[in-house]
């Protein structure tokens, strides 16, 4: 553990953007006693933060980390495990109000959460300034976001965030785009995350296939050799929560259906395709947002997978299906 080196002041918290101070707080909080902490200064002091956020508040780099991780949390283990309150709490100081939605809330928390999620995510709006708030967490994503996230996002996490559709503009045509866009990464963190865990939900689902099909395109054209560069970025996480999604079951359009078809060809050996041809990689990264987990496997994938690739498709991808 390290030790801090400055005090902080619930108080001043707000004033002073000590987000990160409030967040390690929550996530430590005992989770028989989060209720009273929710309604004493400490749920106070917290609302507050979050209300302050808007849709272009800057995290930094750890916070971003920190709510990719509650994303990766509640999208693998949904909102059920022992310490979902305390994700839940420090997600809200990592999420703008707007920027964060779960489905039949009350299904998953304790009537005092689902009260506070609905105040601040149903029943407020996102500030309009466009100065940046303290510093502090987000990401969702869902995980979801339960997201998310997420988790997940995020699961519910920041990584659930979901920004309304009309401001958000057209997805990025191309991958380096997509990258420099926040708003456009965690929204496919964040609609991963909720359809993981709502997948019945027509218009999350119909959201992410047709930001699915986008970043199918973007990766189509995508130079092979700038692959391992953007899987190494956040843009890799979201790409996986994708995959892990559940999405590949539901049945796809004839673009959609040729977009798998031809990404399918070109990883046959017996018609010219297969690894070591040129765009195979881009093919297969495609394959495995329209194949669930589990119903396609690569013979000595070892051998054939860069390194950079390998470990996270044995681990999400050559799974078993869940029985």
């Amino acid at each position: 553990m390290a030790l801090p080196r400055n005090p902080w002041s619930l108080a001043t918290c707000a004033v002073e953007g000590n987000r990160d101070a409030l967040v390690a707080f929550w996530l430590a909080a005992p989770r028989d006693q989060l209720e009273q902490l929710w309604n004493s200064s400490f749920g106070e002091a917290t609302r507050e933060m979050v209300q302050a956020l808007h849709n272009e508040a800057h995290f930094t780099a750890n916070q971003v980390a920190l709510r990719n991780e509650i994303g990766e949390r509640f999208s693998q283990e949904g909102l059920a495990h022992p310490m979902c309150q305390q994700l839940m709490l420090a997600n809200f100081l990592l999420a703008p109000p707007g920027l964060l939605k779960i489905n039949n809330v009350e299904q998953y928390f304790p009537v005092w959460l689902a009260n506070a999620y609905k105040e601040l995510y149903e029943n407020g709006t996102i500030p309009a300034s466009s100065t940046p708030s303290p510093q502090g967490l987000a990401s969702p994503p869902p995980t979801p976001t339960p997201t998310p996230t997420p988790t997940p996002t995020q699961t519910p996490t920041a990584a659930s965030s979901i920004p309304p559709a009309p401001e958000l503009g057209p997805f990025p045509l191309n991958l380096e785009e997509l990258l420099s866009n926040r708003i456009q990464l965690n929204r496919l963190l964040g609609l991963s995350n909720l359809y993981y865990i709502d997948p019945d939900d027509e218009e999350i689902r119909n959201e992410l296939l047709q930001v699915r099909s986008a970043l199918a395109a973007a990766i189509e054209i995508c130079p092979e050799n700038q692959l391992e560069q953007f899987w190494s970025t956040e843009l890799g996480d979201r790409y996986w929560a994708l995959v892990r999604s559940g999405i590949q079951k539901e049945p796809l359009s004839p673009e959609e259906q040729a977009r798998k078809q031809n990404a399918v060809s070109k990883l046959n050996p017996s018609i010219g395709g297969g690894f070591g041809q040129p765009l195979a990689l881009n093919a297969f990264l495609i394959t495995m947002i329209y194949f669930l987990p589990g119903t396609m496997q690569v013979d000595g994938a070892a051998e054939k997978l860069p390194a950079w690739l390998l470990p996270h498709y044995q681990q999400i991808f050559a799974e078993a299906l869940p029985t």
